[in-house]
């Protein structure tokens, strides 16, 4: 009895295949040895990432849980940006100086349960549509 024609490769693609996925989970499993630092995970619903483009806010999250929250704000775009926000038509809880392109600042917010707005406050920035709305849970 005579193999198949084209059997042969498809046992050493079958056998490449696993040795390359060997390969892979012993070198993960090295690196949780070695130490390699993991970033923590946040609580459900504690962090927030706000990314700023020309001309949008972009949020992680629509929903976060009350509390503090890790507030990530990213410039992502080719100008300079800021962000404030408030709860409901009430005073400026939290504001950022500009942030440069390609920049970050980290921040904890305490949210309490309600509708927050958010928004770049340089000129014309609102306007062109760079606001956002956030919705905060208990």
């Amino acid at each position: 009895m005579s193999a198949r024609p084209g059997c042969a490769s498809h046992r050493s693609a079958a056998l490449l295949a696993a040795t390359v996925l060997s390969a892979t989970a012993a070198c993960a499993a090295a690196a949780a040895q070695a130490g390699a630092p993991a970033r923590p995970a946040s609580a459900p619903g504690t962090h927030l990432q706000v990314t700023e483009v020309e001309y949008r806010l972009m949020l992680s999250e629509a929903v976060v849980r009350s509390g503090p929250v890790d507030l990530e704000t990213v410039d992502a775009g080719m100008d300079p940006h800021d962000l404030r926000l408030r709860r409901g038509g009430g005073p400026v809880l939290y504001a950022t100086q500009p942030i440069a392109p390609g920049g970050r600042i980290d921040a904890v917010v305490e949210m309490a349960p309600g509708i927050y707005h958010l928004w770049c406050s340089l000129p014309g920035h609102w306007q062109l549509g760079m606001h956002a709305t956030l919705r905060v849970v208990r």
